[in-house]
């Protein structure tokens, strides 16, 4: 007859209690702690609208400050917002004016983004490709961007005469530079790890590009395109600063009002000129947020 000894007793007991109870387990869902709680959309558009039009309410004072400092002979050149209103935008004339001219010069604005997006998009993938090509194309993209237009003037003039052509080819210039140094930056940063795996997959490089480094390289794409699109504006006005020959813009507007001494509407012009091109800014980001939306972070509602 076999002795069971009392510390094994003591195990076996401990076993067996332990194999008929039932652990409890909190089944409790983890529910992360945002840093800050959800607004609403009222909250979100307050958020939007709010603090420009404080910077532009300090903007009006320190306008309003720098005017009451101006002789009484001088102040002419900075009018004040009722002389602003009754000078020009209550005119209809000069209401129907403004529009003529906004709508030539979204227009030469318009065309010369449609000229330097592809032909930008098209150099960051040839950048992208090769890295001589990079080499050879990047110092000289850099060198165009860094010429004076006054400097390039008389060879436009020359070369294509004082029509749209050359309007919209000084656009072109202005807004190409930020396209493919944005977008060469994206599809440099592509995660290589995906890159490997499409090429085990044997997967050509047309492929790649269009499957894994565009995705990718799509938000600095687009913060490219709101460059340009705020500079678009801007760029067509300076284009008809040089370029006076037919029917002009808003640029023109601006400069013969300043020859005639009509500073009130040479002003209508700046404001019509910065909310045209505040306006094209918004749309492009508007549209990559949309874009953006579903699938990446740069596209989420700020809160």
């Amino acid at each position: 007859m076999s002795t069971i000894s009392p510390t094994a007793k003591g195990i076996n007991s401990g076993a067996g209690s332990m194999s008929n109870s039932t652990p409890t387990m909190n089944t409790t869902t983890y529910q992360p702690v945002p840093f800050s709680k959800p607004r609403g959309p009222l909250s979100q558009v307050a958020m939007v609208v709010i603090p420009p039009l404080v910077v532009f309410a300090l903007f009006l004072v320190l306008y309003t400050w720098v005017r009451s400092g101006l002789e009484p002979h001088r102040q002419f050149l900075m009018p004040s917002g009722s002389e602003l209103w009754h000078n020009a935008f209550a005119l209809p004339e000069i209401r129907y004016e403004l529009l003529t001219r906004a709508l030539t010069t979204i227009g030469i604005a318009l065309t010369g983004l449609a000229v330097s997006i592809p032909i930008g998009i098209l150099l960051a993938v040839i950048m992208f490709r090769a890295m001589i090509l990079e080499r050879a194309l990047f110092p000289n993209i850099v060198a165009m961007q860094s010429i004076p237009t006054l400097a390039i003037i008389p060879l436009i003039q020359t070369a294509l005469g004082f029509g749209m052509l050359p309007k919209v080819l000084i656009v072109a210039k202005f807004t190409l530079f930020a396209i493919p140094i944005t977008l060469l930056l994206g599809l440099k940063s592509v995660d290589r790890g995906i890159i490997d795996l499409f090429r085990l997959q044997g997967a050509r490089w047309h492929t790649i590009l269009f499957k894994a480094c565009f995705p990718s390289a799509a938000p600095s794409l687009f913060a490219g395109l709101r460059i340009a699109a705020s500079l678009a504006v801007i760029s067509a006005i300076v284009s008809e600063l040089f370029f006076l020959a037919g029917r002009g813009g808003l640029g023109q507007m601006i400069i013969n009002s300043k020859i005639d001494f009509k500073y009130e509407q040479m002003y209508a012009g700046l404001i019509t000129a910065t909310l045209l091109s505040v306006s094209v800014y918004i749309i492009f980001t508007w549209l990559g947020n949309r874009f953006f939306a579903g699938w990446h972070e740069s596209g989420a509602p700020q809160t």
